[in-house]
């Protein structure tokens, strides 16, 4: 055990943890920072709001889970075709990527998990959609994007259930931090340019008001607009974003406020069948004539943060948060190029042939046929609209022992939703509930959840045990209305609850050197489409009743085990985890409303490996030089058979889709003075896809590929009075033109021939940007 006396241990380690906090404002040191060294560990803390330990984007040594990170600088190098769902996926076990440009139809695999199985936090606070899910992309919204990289200091990544402190409602596969961007201590800003393939244009400007008696803020918007790689893929966003910092009570305490608000618009870019990207090209889209949609969507978070040094043992962290998401998308499917004989594929957002509703006991009044000459055109056009908003507070208190942190604290979250779609001939589209509305939804739920967790140091800091638990409980109502889907009316609502239990483990035997274990469980609670079929059910008497819920929670169980190794510029870390998976979630999509249903599946298992290595050679030749590579191997499969009408027999042993089993990045940096060179490749293994409504994987693959990705970057100083820099990028993506679908899904033509039906990769890119510093 540690010879330091308590009391001096337990200053320092308050010390350093409101430093970091807190940005606390004690003495400077000349270069502008306070520098306190942390017992036994060796580590340096620079007191400048962010905690670095280390190289810029490693994990801590004695961390005693799975974590990454990825840094300023790479953020600040991305190219701006990259947004931040797609550059988590220089990182192990993560397939990022977007369909279409400025992150519209992002994607993310965690460690074999989908988007919707995964947190993803902004300092902490939930982005994932509390009724959906997944934090884009989620229930057919295409172009819901909550933040950017500008919006964005560094990314926290955490593997696998990890600790309560870190984890969330959905963090199975793992969790995901955007750190906020933090205004600076001084006056001064920048403003951006830019232009590159696809008739892409950037531009934006940043404030920092610098110390207003120690008030800080900084303001920054950004625009992006791109036509896209595929035709009719035209897309522009703007991003407005704050953050403020304000201590008070001499520096003990401070409040932090951070405002997001990002509005998109533009068109959603459909996968097309592979035979017709054979013969027409891969930028080839579904002409506007056959089929478009136009989606618009703002985003807002709101984060108030207040921390406190309570006394030398005692810190308290209490957050506030505000959520919107307002989506509307317009969709038009023209019934002349329906599937057919002469065009054998299946076309988005097809209106239906007939109107089954008209039989219903109080049907909708609208007559399709009557006012249109036919069912079918006269429900060519949907007017789909998704509105939610949700209120939270999150505090935390944490007690700083001799030798152990403790830290409890919880979540409260209440949210509404508004889901509706509407049917008509023509554009714009009435919203007369009652009249043509396929249904009218109003949803509520409330989250809550309670943790507990302990950070224990023992044997001179050579040993740390992080037990911990956390409850988890979620109250949901769902109400339909009458509609086109919807027979009668009802409601149904339950709760669900779950104890989740963390334990994790790290020995470091020698400097810079440690091995760790951890183990846990934890819930995904059902997503608000699995209580869609519950309304409007049909018994044994051929009557419409609303029925219970039954859909069950899925759950994880989690193991994992892994070592890191630090010397001398290197870094090396590797892991070996292991995911037993029950009640697994199969998502069935109605192909006319893209409305998604969710029952339960069997059972399955994710497991894997995940290799790191990062070398920073310093001066060698010419120049420092930086090397970099990652591997990761995820397989999941079933492990139980089950049967179910909408996606038939699936078998213990098959695979699940939209896995790669390997993935392997690669990357070397170069700089010498104020010039910076940066080239990376990613490989991407095959994967099976899934059937197009089915929610479950057939036969088909798509094969693996690799991208190779240039930057070079220069900053050039200027001796002008209100001008402090230029700096100069240019950003070379796909720079080998390979040719390669990021996801696909299979699916039958008119023939009942099966056929892929893609996106396609970005082809060969290049961007230029200029920012002036001042």
């Amino acid at each position: 055990m540690s010879c330091m006396h308590p009391a001096s241990h337990t200053l320092r380690l308050l010390t350093i943890a409101m430093s970091g906090a807190l940005g606390i404002a004690y003495p400077l040191t000349s270069s502008g920072h306070t520098k306190v060294r942390a017992p036994q560990s060796g580590k340096v803390i620079h007191i400048t709001g962010v905690r670095k330990t280390g190289h810029k984007a490693d994990a801590p040594l004695k961390a005693a889970y799975t974590e990454h990170a990825i840094g300023a600088q790479a953020i600040r190098h991305a190219s701006p075709a990259q947004n931040a769902q797609t550059i988590l996926a220089r990182k192990p076990s993560i397939n990022a990527f977007s369909t279409g440009p400025n992150g519209v139809r992002s994607t993310i695999t965690f460690r074999s998990f989908t988007s919707g199985q995964f947190t993803e936090t902004f300092d902490g606070i939930p982005l994932n959609d509390m009724f959906n899910g997944a934090a884009t992309n989620s229930a057919s919204m295409r172009n819901a994007i909550p933040l950017t990289l500008a919006d964005t200091a560094s990314i926290q990544i955490y593997n696998g259930i990890n600790n309560p402190a870190v984890n969330g409602y959905n963090s199975l596969g793992g969790t995901i931090n955007y750190k906020p961007l933090q205004p600076a201590r001084r006056l001064g800003g920048a403003v951006e340019v830019g232009y590159g393939s696809f008739d892409t244009a950037n531009w934006g400007a940043v404030i920092n008001t610098g110390s207003l008696d120690g008030f800080r803020s900084v303001f920054s918007f950004h625009r992006q607009t791109s036509h896209g790689w595929v035709k009719n893929s035209a897309d522009q966003n703007n991003n407005f974003y704050y953050a403020g910092v304000m201590p008070y009570d001499g520096g003990r305490s401070q409040i932090s406020t951070y405002l997001i608000v990002n509005h998109n618009t533009g068109y959603t870019p459909h996968s097309v069948p592979e035979p017709l990207v054979n013969q027409y090209g891969i930028t080839y889209d579904w002409p506007l004539n056959y089929e478009q949609t136009n989606n618009k969507d703002t985003e807002i978070t709101a984060i108030v943060d207040a921390k406190s040094l309570v006394s030398r043992s005692v810190i308290t962290d209490s957050k506030v948060f505000y959520q919107s998401d307002n989506y509307q998308r317009t969709s038009y499917s023209n019934p002349a190029f329906g599937q057919s004989a002469s065009q054998p594929y299946y076309l988005p957002n097809q209106g239906t042939s007939y109107d089954f509703w008209s039989s219903y006991p109080t049907p909708p009044t609208y007559d399709p046929a009557a006012i249109f000459g036919s069912v079918l055109t006269g429900t060519d056009y949907q007017l789909y609209q998704d509105t939610s908003s949700d209120l939270g507070y999150s505090p935390s208190v944490t007690i700083l022992a001799p030798h152990n942190i403790v830290t409890v604290g919880g979540n409260v979250t209440y949210g509404l939703l508004r889901s509706t779609e509407y049917w008509y001939g023509s554009a714009p589209v009435p919203q007369i509930p009652g009249y043509n509305n396929a249904w009218y939804e109003h949803d509520e739920r409330l989250l809550a959840s309670a943790y507990a967790q302990d950070d224990v140091s023992l044997f001179d800091d050579a040993v740390h045990i992080t037990p911990g638990v956390k409850v988890l409980d979620a109250y949901t109502i769902s109400s339909d209305a009458i509609g086109i889907y919807y027979p009668i009316g009802g409601t149904v609502a339950n709760n669900q609850h779950f104890v989740s239990p963390t334990l994790g483990l790290n020995y470091a035997p020698l400097p810079g050197f440690s091995v760790y274990a951890s183990w846990g469980r934890n819930i995904k609670f059902p997503n608000i489409g699995a209580y869609y079929s519950n309304i409007a059910e049909t018994n044994a008497a051929g009557q419409y009743v609303v029925v219970p819920v039954s859909i069950k929670p899925e759950y994880v169980t989690d193991y994992e085990l892994g070592t890191r190794y630090r010397h001398a510029g290197f870094l090396g870390s590797i892991d070996a985890y292991r995911e037993y998976f029950s009640n697994t979630f199969v998502n069935v999509t109605n192909p006319t409303t893209a409305l998604t249903t969710t029952t339960n599946g069997g059972r399955s298992r994710y497991q894997g490996v995940e290799l790191t290595l990062e070398q920073h050679f310093g001066r060698f030749f010419v120049g420092r030089w930086m090397g970099y590579a990652n591997y990761s191997y995820n397989q999941a499969v079933f492990t139980s058979s089950f049967n179910s009408s909408a996606v038939g027999q699936v078998s213990a042993g098959q695979p699940l889709a939209n896995v790669p089993k390997n993935m392997v990045n690669v990357g070397l940096g170069w700089r010498l003075g104020d010039v910076d060179a940066r080239i990376g490749a990613k490989y991407v293994g095959p994967q099976y896809v899934n059937q197009q409504f089915a929610g479950v994987p057939g036969g088909l693959k798509i094969p693996g590929y690799t991208v190779t990705n240039i930057g070079l970057f220069d900053t050039i100083p200027l001796h002008e009075v209100d001008v402090k820099s230029v700096k100069l990028a240019l950003n070379i993506d796909n720079a080998f033109n390979h040719h390669y679908v990021v996801a696909a899904t299979s699916n039958t033509d008119y023939y009942g021939n099966p056929y892929l039906s893609v996106f396609e990769g970005m082809p060969f890119s290049v961007y230029g940007s200029a920012t002036l510093t001042f």
